[in-house]
């Protein structure tokens, strides 16, 4: 073939082909998850996409136990939840969740650095924790939450 080289054997450009290939068909797969809002899964108190909301807000906000031990904590399931909208636009969100944190999930914990294991395996757990939640047209917002957070809320 014109322009093309063979190393080892293969074809270069049939390789870059299904390189190529495979990176669109992985956008095309992300592209087919949708909106979160939509997608029941994120739905809570037959809200959609609160769950999501809450997620992300939590996960950019709040730190479990220590801010030392916990800084960066997922939310990783809800065991229990209560939807309250106590006014028009607004919900009162009450979660039982699973946490772990992003960073220190348990793998860095080693026979080589003994003194790391009991915060890793601390920075897991359940909590519960409440939030506000404001509704605006098809957004939603989170306006409240308790328990610890970073000194910047955003």
């Amino acid at each position: 073939m014109i322009g093309e080289r063979a190393v080892g054997g293969r074809d270069v450009g049939a390789a870059t082909w299904r390189r190529w290939g495979s990176v669109g068909l992985l956008i095309l797969g992300l592209a087919a998850c949708g909106d979160p809002r939509d997608n029941p899964v994120w739905s809570l108190g037959g809200e959609p996409g609160l769950l999501f909301t809450i997620k992300q807000y939590y996960e950019l906000n709040a730190f479990e136990q220590n801010v030392y031990l916990c800084p960066n904590p997922l939310l990783e399931g809800v065991t229990h939840s209560r939807v309250t909208e106590t006014e028009p636009g607004r919900l009162e969100v009450e979660i039982g969740y699973y946490y772990r944190d992003a960073f220190r999930n348990g793998g860095d914990c080693d026979q080589s650095h003994p003194g790391r294991c009991g915060g890793v395996r601390a920075c897991q757990g359940f909590a519960e924790r409440s939030f506000v939640v404001v509704k605006d047209k098809d957004q939603l917002k989170v306006v409240e939450m308790s328990g610890p957070k970073r000194g910047f809320v955003r």
